[in-house]
């Protein structure tokens, strides 16, 4: 649990799946790709995918920068505690303002009883609620990209249907008509879909490593405690 990690290797993580997200999204644009599915889209869900996708990982940079600051925090309480063999106290220098501080600072004001195990738990769940609290509403948007995407289908199946009602005969010309706008309609359902799923998974990429970054964070904090903490620390 101790083991080093690389300085903000988290942010740089995210800062290269960005680079390659953004690499694909040039490429798409040069073929003429999302040109396409962006003007061929009256309904304009498309856009609201691309919008909804670029804020939600606008959030997840956020994150990714605070997640690392709180592991380069816990990373210099681990090194200083190892150049010395004195137990933490709560008045210590090391116990900033980062969550693994407050959590150990947290422990320990808690008095020597048999209580303090469930505190401990309690603190943790703070500490890990702290940690990974705001990334449910990014895998709420991630759902709703997905969403998105199927009411894209079905107004697609709604705009591709409509003209068969209004068709009064079978003119070539009428069915030639016809055809055009149906496949408009299919575009719009296959596009919006596509669109919807591709930027739910990588939204849902993006979060899923936000969610580990804080579940190793928690756990760091909760080994240094078990070993480093000990029953006489509750003073000062």
């Amino acid at each position: 649990m101790t083991a080093s990690i690389p300085a903000y290797s988290l942010l740089l993580r995210w800062l290269l799946l960005a680079g390659l997200i953004l690499f694909g999204a040039w490429v798409s644009w040069d073929q003429g790709i999302l040109q396409n599915i962006l003007l061929s889209d009256p309904t304009r869900i498309t856009l609201i995918i691309g919008v909804t996708f670029i804020a939600a990982s606008g959030h997840c940079a956020f994150r990714s920068l605070y997640l690392s600051t709180e592991q380069e925090a816990l990373q210099r309480i681990i090194q200083a505690l190892g150049l010395s063999d004195k137990p933490l106290n709560k008045g210590s220098s090391l116990l900033d303002s980062s969550l693994t501080g407050e959590f150990l600072r947290g422990l320990l004001q808690k008095p020597t009883e048999p209580e303090t195990v469930r505190d401990a738990q309690l603190l943790a769940q703070v500490m890990a609620e702290q940690a990974r609290g705001q990334h449910e509403a990014g895998w709420f948007i991630s759902g709703l990209l997905i969403k998105l995407g199927l009411l894209g289908t079905v107004i697609g199946f709604v705009l591709m249907l409509a003209p068969v009602a209004e068709l009064e005969s079978f003119d070539l010309a009428d069915i030639q008509g016809l055809l055009q706008r149906m496949t408009g309609g299919m575009g719009v359902a296959l596009n919006t879909t596509l669109l919807g799923l591709v930027c739910s998974m990588l939204l849902g990429l993006q979060y899923l490593m936000l969610d580990r970054a804080a579940d190793r964070l928690v756990a760091a904090a909760v080994h240094l405690a078990e070993t480093r903490l000990t029953a006489n620390s509750g003073g000062d």
